[in-house]
């Protein structure tokens, strides 16, 4: 008997004799122990180098097929549906016995969300040369646990931007692995690594990992407030979001994109809408504009001439003009907050300008 079938079995469990009655929690206890060694096996690949849990599901759906709408895997709890990349302990257990592995090495798997990670659905940059390494070398295609960062637009082992895969990976063609690892032109080649380190940095500056360079504008809290006014629609009613300002013939298409379909109200925290922007040409996007505004010194051919000099003013002006209804008032005043956390860029930006 495995160490696991041995401290989950039921004889394990079983209560004093003198006890003389077998409780509601043991009974619970019983339950769960036969669950856990119910003869149910995932016959699929372990989980491959730092890849996620979602990653391996989707994996096993294809072989397998997936459940019903609104019904957990038969390896989860009903309280954590929907948190596939955080399995508690006795998910990992059951998992670990589905996939014949042990549950410590699941336990490295676990990406426990935060503010710092993209929406659990939109976790689905990859890398084309790591999809193309795993396919020479005979391994499934995998979702890495680093690409679910918000502010990771490249891969660290291979120095390539991030591409999106849509979702229900059933093929090779899913994944573009031909895709162009890097623009053409030098200047755009440039342009993103820029993009990237100032992405990098503020992810650091942001989570108290690096101080913020003294020369940037404002403070990370102030460029964030500056990159959620660009992901989100901050109006009453459904618009396209302010980086369409981006479009031009230049734009280095497909590292960099914009959205042009009109998108709902914002709804909730700002930042929580600002999570679910999966794709890395969007995300890309904003911080173009955020790094524009905040690193100083940036060359004049990097700012898209379809950019006006102040693209938000839209925004301002359409709340200026709406009739006050207590429907919007929440939304008035996310948009408010934001507007106010971004005065640190305009202040630094006032206070150099008088010193010229």
């Amino acid at each position: 008997m495995r160490p696991v079938d041995q401290q989950l079995s039921v004889q394990s469990l079983k209560p004093s004799e003198d006890a003389g009655y077998r409780s509601a929690s043991w009974i619970d206890a019983c339950q769960t122990s036969r669950d856990l060694c119910r003869p149910y096996r995932w016959w699929v690949e372990a989980l491959g180098p730092d890849e996620t849990f979602r990653s391996l599901i989707e994996r096993a759906d294809r072989f397998h097929g997936e459940p019903p709408p609104d019904t957990p895997y038969v390896w989860q709890d009903s309280s954590s549906y929907g948190n596939c990349d955080a399995p508690n302990s006795y998910e990992l257990l059951r998992l670990a016995r589905m996939l014949d592995v042990s549950a410590v090495e699941l336990f490295k798997h676990r990406l426990e969300d935060g503010p710092h990670l993209l929406y659990p659905t939109e976790r689905r940059a990859y890398c084309p040369q790591c999809i193309r390494e795993d396919h020479a070398e005979g391994r499934p295609r995998a979702f890495r646990r680093e690409w679910a960062r918000f502010f990771v637009l490249g891969c660290s082992s291979h120095r390539t931007t991030l591409h999106w895969a849509e979702p229900r990976l059933s093929s090779l063609k899913d994944m573009d692995i031909e895709v162009r690892l890097q623009p053409e032109e030098p200047w755009q080649q440039e342009l993103l690594q820029v993009i990237d380190q100032f992405a990098l940095t503020l992810e650091a500056s942001l989570w108290n990992k690096a101080r913020w360079p003294t020369n940037w504008y404002g403070t990370p809290a102030s460029a964030r407030a500056y990159l959620a006014r660009h992901l989100c629609n901050l109006m009453g009613v459904p618009a396209t979001l302010p980086l369409v300002h981006l479009w031009t013939q230049n734009l280095p298409f497909p590292f960099v994109a914009v959205p042009k379909r009109p998108m709902p109200p914002l709804y909730g925290p700002a930042w929580e809408n600002a999570r679910r922007i999966g794709r890395p040409a969007w995300r890309r996007a904003a911080l173009w504009l955020t790094a524009w505004r905040v690193i100083p010194g940036l060359p004049a051919h990097w700012k898209p001439i379809t950019l006006p000099t102040h693209h938000l003013d839209a925004i301002d002006e359409w709340w200026e003009g709406v009739p006050a209804t207590p429907h919007r008032f929440k939304q008035w005043r996310t948009y408010d907050a934001l507007r106010r956390s971004c005065i640190p860029i305009v202040i630094d930006h006032a206070k150099r300008d008088s010193m010229k």
